[in-house]
């Protein structure tokens, strides 16, 4: 007798947004502008975290080793791992970078899903964070489908507040893009409409404890071949 089908929950608004075509075209010019922060992370393991299984898994113009990849499944995530947002089942302080793209907006927990991200970062390692930019004129294409853009300075205060230094911010993708076509070409950064591109970028790096200064007015002991202290 053959199996049962496996039940499936249709899919929502926000994941069904996200996997139409035109949608797909925006999301990867957001990633193409994005490569250049991509390049300057070097290390052996990082995270992706995607907004839907219609992208692929591999996360192009990335120097890792090794990239675990995991996307929306519902209120979790899944994919190399299945886990909820505020589980990553991953050890604190093990990798090097974490790219998230438009998943904190369609998590059930943003908030401790950044502290999420934060934690497994090593010392020095980098989260790079794509929202949807709320002041984007392409609002009204995501508008009503269950997704809850923040605006990006909340988001470089809840990564200040999980623990990272954030390093840069700018928005980046299309400002617009027509029902039959979409305007992929991208756009000098001092446009004067940057501000209203359909994403927000924030690069933010998890810092090491400061060490402890030497007290003001204590002499340093300086040590010299062939002398030791006693």
């Amino acid at each position: 007798m053959p199996p049962a089908p496996a039940r499936r929950q249709p899919d929502s608004p926000a994941a069904a947004w996200f996997k139409r075509e035109a949608s797909l075209r925006m999301l990867h010019e957001v990633q193409r502008q994005a490569i250049p922060e991509l390049t300057r992370v070097f290390g052996h393991t990082g995270l992706y975290l995607r907004p839907t299984p219609a992208l692929a898994p591999v996360l192009s113009g990335n120097m890792l080793a090794n990239v675990v990849s995991l996307h929306r499944d519902g209120d979790g995530l899944a994919g190399d791992l299945a886990c909820r947002d505020d589980q990553l089942p991953i050890c604190s302080g093990c990798v090097s970078l974490v790219y998230g793209l438009f998943v904190l907006e369609t998590s059930p927990a943003p908030v401790t899903l950044l502290e999420e991200m934060a934690r497994v970062l090593k010392p020095e390692g980098v989260a790079i964070l794509l929202t949807l930019n709320p002041w984007s004129p392409a609002r009204l294409r995501w508008g009503f489908r269950g997704l809850a853009p923040r605006d990006p300075l909340a988001v470089v205060a809840d990564a200040q507040a999980a623990g990272l230094e954030v390093q840069r911010r700018r928005c980046l993708g299309p400002v617009w893009s027509s029902a039959p076509a979409v305007d992929l070409a991208p756009r000098e950064r001092d446009h004067p409409w940057a501000g209203l591109r359909m994403a927000s970028l924030v690069v933010a790096r998890r810092r090491d404890p400061a060490l402890t200064p030497v007290r003001a007015g204590t002499a340093a002991l300086k040590f010299r071949p062939g002398m030791s202290a006693g």
